[in-house]
């Protein structure tokens, strides 16, 4: 593995060096002159795809970089100014979004890390918000000839970026608001996006559930607006699939709810449970389920870094993950070094995507003139290209005895 990053690393910015960087430094210098745009960005949503999201400040326009001279320095190792890199920007200087976007910054530090010397040169551009200071830093990445922008946490710097990328190869972390009905297809050519995206997990749970043969499925659901998303996304893919919804249930984490649920579930002649809420609400109602009766969820509902005994109400209830937290003894997990300090869960996950960016970024590059991107197995599940999406494939999980692991079928 260490020998291939060697490889790539070595095609892709020895061929930059020669091509890549007049055109880009000439393109950036032209365009880093434009005026930003002065017309304020709607509040973004944050990327995190857990319960509690962020509204982005509204946008203002900079005069003036808010990039130091701390933060323009590479992670390992000095470039000259216009030299081809890999470009990341991230509102590191948010008071929002601040802290979760370091989380990224510390993911891709450690891709960069596992390459060592061989790893292309980097470097890390501050940005005050997701809109007039994202569209800043971009064009001046482009004037400093970067070969690649990594960026846009929200899905309103996602659109941005889509916006920018007529200059270089663009890889956001969120996917972009669609404002047409073609959506993607409307996209620029060089321009693709990755995300942590609860909606995909629903329905793959969706798709686990049809796959194993199940018809009917009773939904446990919370209130909280993301746990309707889950709902929503979930249902629309299983009834797609031919599936029956048998029962819906809100759950409120009240007293003399449980005793409902029962009685919801004794009626609803369902084979299958599908839980739409976060850790807490999903670890009251389980038990009040159908004792063997298999129940599906998304990676809101599991804590993978809880003990045995927080996650024993949970047991055997099966989910989407990446193998980040599943397959720690994966060869693509390993070869990534943990964070340094303790993060809240939510924060590694955006700590994994920060490696899978990295990753995808030099993928990106060395198949600029093929007609496919080959699949990649990243730490956040396996990555192929559909239009300008990167796919996440989950690993099946559950959990068995307290603890996440591999989902294994009874044989």
């Amino acid at each position: 593995m260490r020998v291939q990053r060697q490889i790539l690393g070595r095609v892709i910015f020895a061929s930059l060096l020669a091509s890549i960087a007049p055109a880009l430094s000439a393109q950036g210098q032209n365009r880093a002159s434009e005026p930003a745009p002065a017309k304020s960005l709607p509040a973004a949503e944050a990327a995190i795809a857990t319960p509690a999201t962020s509204a982005v400040p509204s946008a203002k326009e900079e005069s003036k970089s808010p990039l130091t001279d701390k933060d323009a320095k590479p992670a390992d190792k000095s470039i000259p100014t216009a030299q081809p890199h890999v470009a990341l920007i991230l509102p590191l200087a948010s008071k929002t979004l601040g802290k979760v976007a370091d989380a990224v910054k510390q993911g891709f530090l450690a891709g960069a890390a596992a390459d060592g010397k061989n790893a292309p040169p980097h470097r890390i551009y501050a940005a005050e918000d997701e809109g007039g200071s994202l569209v800043t830093q971009y064009r001046k990445a482009a004037s400093d000839a970067a070969a690649i922008v990594i960026g846009g946490m929200t899905r309103d710097g996602a659109s941005i970026m889509a916006r920018e990328a007529s200059y270089l190869p663009s890889l956001a972390l969120n996917a972009p608001v669609s404002t047409t009905p073609a959506g993607d297809a409307d996209l620029p050519e060089r321009f693709f996006h990755i995300s942590l995206n609860l909606d995909w997990e629903a329905r793959l749970a969706a798709r686990a559930a049809a796959n194993d043969g199940f018809r009917r499925v009773a939904v446990i659901n919370a209130a909280s607006p993301l746990a309707k998303r889950i709902q929503d996304s979930f249902e629309k893919e299983w009834i797609r699939l031919g599936g029956e919804v048998a029962v819906r249930i809100p759950f409120g984490n009240e007293l003399g709810e449980g005793s409902r649920v029962s009685g919801a579930m004794e009626k609803a002649n369902a084979d299958a449970v599908f839980i739409a809420a976060e850790v807490r609400v999903a670890r009251f109602a389980r038990p009040y389920l159908p004792s063997g009766m298999p129940v599906f969820a998304t990676s809101l509902t599991i804590d993978p870094r809880a003990n045995a005994i927080e996650n024993l109400d949970l047991e055997s209830v099966r989910f989407m993950e990446m193998p980040w937290f599943v397959q720690p003894d994966h060869p693509a997990v390993m070869a990534y070094s943990r964070p340094t300090e303790v993060m809240p869960i939510d924060f590694e996950r955006l700590y994994a995507l920060g490696i899978d960016a990295w990753r995808v970024a030099q993928v990106m590059l060395a198949n600029q003139k093929a007609k496919s991107i080959p699949p990649l197995d990243g730490v956040t599940g396996r990555i192929t290209l559909d239009g300008h999406q990167f796919v996440r494939q989950l690993a099946a999980g559950e959990i068995r005895d307290g603890r996440p692991t591999l989902f294994k079928p009874v044989e």
